[in-house]
């Protein structure tokens, strides 16, 4: 079982200290997360890439490269990349110099977004999204896997005789996930590929995505890049009381929240809603009920076993992905969380830790 930490990138004030980061405030925290992740044993660092909106991390692929440079062992992926609104040649091209850069550690978790403005604001249509996705995916395990290739699809012009440099170092290609459970759509997607798929479980929880993973798993078709594997992500946060760590993370993953549900995923949608129709909003955030019955991982060491050992059994999960930089959480605060996790959470749930 494998564990790993992501940052998606958000970038707002903190709603206990008013503190608000500075982008460069904001990436130097990031590469020392990643810095702290290896140094833990966790087995791998994850960045997320939005585009005009207060997620910053724009460019996973850089920020990867920038933590390729001070790390030494742990895997470095994405959180997720979102492949169809990129050249397939320039996204092959770019995660294959982060593989050389950290010699092999790549990979790159890759979905279609819950953002329709991100396809609009760069010059894609939502509507072509699914196609999209799927060519490109295609398209690039082409790309890492073999030399001079030449390629006719739907949404660009044909590759002759194309060979992408750097080379990258894994072979056959550098892992690809495919992120996706909300329907049916990219589990087959991913199991017709022979890919591993990355449940969206910080919405629901992993729990409710069990007969998708089912499906998943029957469906899955050998295709040389290894069997079926499973993996989940969850908000999380550990302290040595239950109340010490509601006190410290409730009213900021609250306020992420909100600004997730209220001004986040209308303003996202936009462009593909009629002309008349109001913006959807997601109700507003309840810690318990997310703490006790949906995605969210929050409390003592025990408590947060007993959670993901529930998340990991119903979905017999390969990989879990906390994320605990939510809220622009204070970095000491975040790392006394870390170092809670990795030492009285993690080796009671068959960690296999990456050697430090």
């Amino acid at each position: 079982m494998e564990f790993g930490v992501i940052t998606l990138g958000d970038n707002r004030p903190d709603v206990l200290t008013g503190r608000m980061r500075t982008a460069v405030e904001h990436h130097e925290e990031g590469l020392q997360l990643a810095e702290k992740a290896e140094a833990l044993g966790f087995n791998s660092f994850h960045v997320g890439e939005h585009h005009g909106c207060d997620y910053i991390t724009s460019t996973p692929s850089v920020v990867l490269g920038a933590a390729a440079a001070r790390t030494k062992k742990i895997t470095l992926s994405t959180a997720t990349a979102l492949l169809p609104v990129h050249d397939a040649i320039r996204f092959a091209e770019d995660y294959a110099t982060v593989d050389v850069l950290s010699n092999g550690r790549m990979e790159v978790i890759v979905s279609r977004g819950i953002l329709a403005r991100s396809y609009s604001d760069l010059g894609f249509s939502y509507d072509d999204s699914r196609a999209l996705f799927k060519e490109k995916i295609q398209l690039v395990l082409e790309l890492w896997r073999n030399e001079n290739v030449s390629w006719k699809g739907e949404f660009r012009p044909p590759i002759d005789s194309y060979t992408v440099q750097p080379r990258p170092v894994q072979k056959p290609n550098p892992p690809l996930w495919i992120g996706g459970g909300f329907s049916e759509d990219s589990i087959l997607l991913a199991a017709e590929l022979g890919l591993p798929l990355m449940l969206p479980s910080v919405v629901l929880p992993p729990t409710l995505f069990a007969p998708m993973v089912e499906k998943y798993r029957e469906q899955f078709q050998d295709r040389g890049f290894g069997g079926p594997q499973v993996g989940a992500l969850s908000h999380t946060h550990c302290a040595k009381t239950l109340d010490i760590a509601r006190e410290r993370y409730a009213p900021r993953h609250m306020d992420y929240m909100d600004w997730v549900g209220q001004e986040l995923m209308p303003w996202g949608l936009e462009p593909i809603l009629p002309p008349d129709a109001d913006p959807p909003s997601l109700p507003k955030a309840d810690f318990e009920q997310a703490r006790t019955e949906g995605p969210l991982v929050v409390g003592s060491p025990q408590q947060v076993i007993d959670r993901l050992a529930a998340f990991i059994e119903a979905c017999a999960l390969d990989r879990h992905l906390l994320h605990m930089d939510t809220g622009a959480l204070p970095q000491d605060i975040l790392f006394e969380s870390m170092d809670m996790i990795a030492e009285e959470v993690l080796p009671h749930l068959g960690w296999t830790h990456q050697e430090r």
